[in-house]
């Protein structure tokens, strides 16, 4: 049975009805509020109730509660709109919000000593953002009961790069950075301090001309395909395309490709020059974590999708702008495989993969199949 106040009961009971809903948000341990608390009201005005500010929010509004006697997952949704200094939607898209356990109860605005009634407790799911609102998930506490539990087997490590399964030291493979050039896309992130190894096929930058699109001449030639990425450092000239990943599209010699951006505003090409292709021989870094330190985006991690010497391109954009200067930690990536263990981080004896088990080809194998 819900606790309640006699006071507040009988406010419910009365025809006109005082009554406001509150929710108050503690940040999760891993978010950059850590412990931080922070309150909404549907009410018109702010409201303070016990020690707590409640920010009034007319754009507010909650989903109908209800519960089940089947342990069936009890959530409800809060949608509201981006009209708060307090809800933005670079914080949003930051996981700010991410796992900030909620509580949401009912109180009389006119008499808060009336006390409130817990309508709901429970932690933030999925946080979704539209054109100027946003819709954040409940999950009640009977989400526990949804998780899977157990581990399905597979030749891939089910561990992390050094979390407690795993035990690897991750401070040999740390490395601070930083910035000293951002591609357009606020995700691409050059650092020159960066000087471990990546991806092989590096070619010689020969020529780029002043065009929608630019062309550029490579020598010798890269065989790729049409859309494969590829990055380029150290031309002299037109620097901007330095930090820019572009798209080559080959012609048959495959020493000339165009690139995805109008150079035709760029300075001339003066010389030097390095192309080299992503997503090739691995990178020490791909599949690896960032972690800013400084800058808008400090405190902020975000997973490596690929990396070459002195330069890595981040799995999603930053939430906030990355500037040159910002500085950061990347941690080496890990592609679970057990060779990766064994030769990279000597740590084979905690890997959690099934790499040998026969496969499905295997297990439907009948009579004397394959045998000569």
């Amino acid at each position: 049975m819900i606790p309640i106040s006699t006071a507040l009961q009988a406010s419910l009971e009365e025809s006109a009805q005082t009554i406001s809903t509150c929710w108050k948000v503690t940040f999760a341990d891993n978010s950059p509020r850590a412990g931080d608390v922070i309150g909404f009201t549907d009410h018109d005005v702010d409201i303070t109730f016990e020690g707590v500010d409640y920010i009034a929010m007319t754009g507010y509004t909650r989903s109908d509660i209800a519960s089940a006697d089947d342990l069936s997952v009890d959530n409800l949704e809060l949608v509201g709109t981006l009209r708060s200094p307090a809800i933005t939607e670079a914080d949003l898209n930051a996981g700010v919000w991410d796992y900030a356990q909620v509580e949401v109860f009912a109180v009389n605005y006119e008499d808060l000593t009336q006390g409130a009634l817990i309508l709901r407790v429970g932690w933030l799911g999925e946080v979704s953002v539209g054109r100027n609102n946003f819709t954040a998930e409940i999950r009640g506490l009977t989400q526990a009961y949804s998780r899977v539990i157990g581990e399905l087997t597979g030749p891939g490590c089910r561990n992390n790069l050094g979390d407690a399964r795993c035990q690897v030291d991750l401070a040999p493979f740390t490395f601070a950075f930083t910035v000293t050039g951002i591609g357009s896309d606020n995700q691409t992130v050059y650092a020159s301090a960066l000087t471990q190894p990546g991806p092989s096929g590096g070619v010689s930058l020969v020529s780029v001309t002043q065009a929608n699109p630019g062309v550029a001449v490579v020598s010798p030639g890269l065989i790729l395909p049409t859309g494969a990425p590829i990055t380029i450092s150290g031309a002299g000239g037109m620097t901007q395309i330095n930090t820019n990943t572009t798209y080559n599209n080959p012609n048959p010699s495959h020493d000339t490709f165009q690139l995805s951006i109008d150079t035709s505003g760029f300075p001339a090409y003066t010389g030097g020059g390095t192309v080299t292709a992503l997503g090739g021989t691995a990178g020490y870094f791909d599949g690896g974590v960032v972690e800013w330190l400084t800058g808008n985006n400090a405190n902020a991690r975000m997973e490596v999708k690929s990396y070459t010497t002195g330069q890595f391109i981040l799995v999603l954009p930053m939430p906030y702008a990355i500037q040159i200067g910002d500085t950061g930690e990347i941690v080496a990536g890990c592609n679970k495989s057990v060779t990766t263990c064994h030769d990279e981080f000597d740590n084979v004896i905690n890997f959690r993969g099934e790499p040998y088990l026969p496969g499905v080809d295997r297990l439907v194998q009948v009579g004397k199949q394959g045998q000569g």
